[in-house]
């Protein structure tokens, strides 16, 4: 800065003249506004309101398994446990909520103490800039010229950190909003307890982990809206396939096979199947979830989930020869139909069953109606991807194959956009793909790779967003976590091998729902 004396008199008087009005322009956006001291005191309320939805899930646990079992019998007493277990579970939800939306508020507030500091010391700066300039003596124009540039420096962090701060804080609040399931719910006939034992309910038992619920809040918002346009006569029977499920699973499946866009006859047909085994978990989780979502948040190899059937993951080629593969895996270059169909039937039951048992209002065909072993299950794969591959060879026309597969049960159109190759842009997509998947609704991606040359694309479906990380389900069978911001600068290798930055690393697309 000292060559600024060295430099003409015209120079320097040009300086003086223009650089106080870049000060004015560097002046003019407003300061960062919010109050941390408010943030803070309302975060403190949503700690404290967890707490004690902590206490209440602790306590209704204690009656669910000891008090009411000792005190009823029969019927009543295994459906008012039900109801009392999911108001356990949906308190433990609201624990969590709470309290994640009280820890997001605190480091936001935290944050904004930082921002607004920070922009304090720009706006500071810039004024002494803008007195200086008009001191003088040598070095006036070098000092100036200085302290402004440093003054834009940091008002400039501030905006930055701002936004960063703002972008997490609307990120865990959403996800946390999304806990709130049994609210989704609004259909009249439909009870409060029904609600809440529809909305909790999970393989075994009652859940607040949104990745082991059978219904997704989409799925829960949907069964409402479908529910309304049937006749009088078939919302009544519906009812009471409801009222006659042999347990809380079995409901579940009922309600998730109306959401998925199936038309009440389908759903009968396929009530039909299952009633028989309604007491029977076990065979309901075999048969009709393909358990695509894994608890185990752990990124990068090591932490992937592999997807099983009846409790088996390899399975011998189809020629009988000695290869073994992952069961749900693609058998050939039709990663686009493999992951999207894969995730169909994690919102579709009736589609599920068709998989694995041939029957129902979408059997597939492939094997032998009837035959559930593990080999006729692979084969109706094989034969569901393949035929969708020829339909759409590589994936063309996603959307129009995204819109087909997956829109019934997201309830609505999915559209692709090939937009998503830089960092900046990646980050444009991120709050959309983590809304889409906090309702339930599966976002396909695109990813490239480039290794010394060697370009190849793959599909994979992004599943759901929690904390800092994305699940991503690849068609070779197996679900692996990445992080959001491995996202945004194209690091996701880990989703295909053991290193971010090689194999499919480089987000290129992404089909979001409409």
């Amino acid at each position: 800065m000292a060559a600024i004396d060295l430099l003409s008199p015209h120079y320097r008087a040009l300086l003086r003249e223009k650089l106080p009005e870049a000060i004015e322009v560097a002046l003019r956006p407003p300061g960062p506004e919010g109050s941390p001291t408010k943030i803070s005191s309302r975060a403190e309320g949503y700690t404290k309101t967890g707490e004690t939805f902590g206490d209440a899930a602790f306590d209704l646990s204690r009656v669910a398994i000891r008090s009411l079992p000792s005190a009823w019998r029969g019927d009543a007493a295994e459906t008012a446990g039900q109801v009392v277990q999911a108001l356990a579970a949906q308190s433990s939800a609201a624990m969590t909520a709470f309290g994640g939306a009280g820890a997001a508020l605190t480091e936001f507030g935290e944050k904004l103490t930082q921002v607004q500091r920070t922009d304090a010391r720009g706006v500071s700066l810039l004024r002494q800039a803008a007195k200086a300039i008009r001191e003088d003596g040598a070095g006036a124009e070098a000092r100036a010229l200085q302290m402004a540039a440093d003054g834009c420096h940091q008002r400039l962090k501030a905006a930055r950190l701002r936004d960063g701060a703002a972008e997490d804080a609307v990120s865990a609040l959403k996800e946390y909003t999304a806990l709130a399931r049994a609210s989704r719910v609004d259909s009249p006939g439909i009870s409060p307890a029904s609600s809440i034992v529809l909305a909790y309910a999970g393989d075994r038992n009652f859940t607040a982990d949104p990745l082991a619920g059978l219904l997704t809040p989409n799925a829960l918002e949907r069964g409402s809206q479908l529910l309304g346009k049937l006749s009088a006569a078939e919302r009544a029977a519906f009812d009471k396939m409801l009222a006659d499920a042999h347990t809380p699973q079995e409901a579940a499946y009922l309600w998730n096979a109306l959401a998925a866009g199936y038309s009440f006859a389908d759903v009968r047909a396929f009530r039909g199947v299952i009633h028989p085994h309604g007491k029977d978990l076990t065979w309901l989780s075999d048969h009709l979830d393909p358990h695509i979502n894994s608890r185990n948040t752990r990124t990068g190899k090591g932490g992937e989930h592999v997807l099983t059937y009846r409790g088996l993951h390899l399975i011998r080629d189809a020629d009988g020869g000695f290869d073994v593969g992952r069961i749900y895996g693609q058998n050939k270059n039709n990663c686009v139909s493999a992951s999207t169909l894969v995730a169909r039937a994690a919102n579709d039951p009736v589609f599920m069953l068709g998989l694995t048992t041939g029957e129902g209002p979408a059997a597939v065909d492939g094997a032998k109606a009837g035959d559930d072993s593990r080999g006729a299950f692979r084969d109706r794969l094989v034969s569901v991807y393949n035929t969708t591959d020829a339909q759409y060879p590589g994936g063309k026309n996603g959307s129009e194959l995204f819109t087909k597969e997956l829109g019934p049960t997201a309830g609505g159109a999915y559209r692709n956009h090939n937009d998503v190759d830089t960092p900046a842009e990646r980050r444009e997509y991120l709050s959309r793909i983590e809304s889409a998947v906090n309702e339930g609704k599966p976002v396909p991606i695109t990813v490239t790779k480039n290794d010394n040359g060697d370009r190849g694309h793959h599909e994979v479906i992004i599943l759901a967003a929690q904390g800092d990380k994305l699940e991503v389900y690849n068609p070779w069978g197996y679900t692996r976590w990445v992080t959001k911001q491995q996202f945004i600068d194209g690091e996701m290798g880990r989703v295909t091998g053991a290193d971010p930055n090689r194999g499919h690393d480089d987000p290129t697309a992404v089909a979001l729902p409409q």
